[in-house]
């Protein structure tokens, strides 16, 4: 069975964007990462890993642990 190409190219124009396993709503903060390798920072409040893999990568940051990456050297938010 076929699949209607515009129903799927509708759905996927509306439907919001997830990083880290939460909604991209422009709710969340992002922060960005200024140090010269790679970062991994837990998250205090809900324990999810955010990945920082070079300079300048910019990752979504659920809104319970922008407190504590926050406090991150070499992180900022943007």
């Amino acid at each position: 069975m076929a699949c209607c190409g515009q129903a799927r190219q509708s759905y996927t124009s509306t439907a919001p964007v997830r990083q880290n396993g939460f909604a991209a709503d422009g709710g969340a903060p992002i922060f960005e990462y200024t140090g010269g390798t790679s970062l991994t920072v837990i998250g205090s409040a809900t324990g999810r890993q955010y990945r920082f893999p070079n300079t300048g990568a910019r990752v979504q940051v659920e809104p319970r642990d922008q407190a504590s990456v926050a406090q991150v050297p070499n992180l900022r938010r943007v």
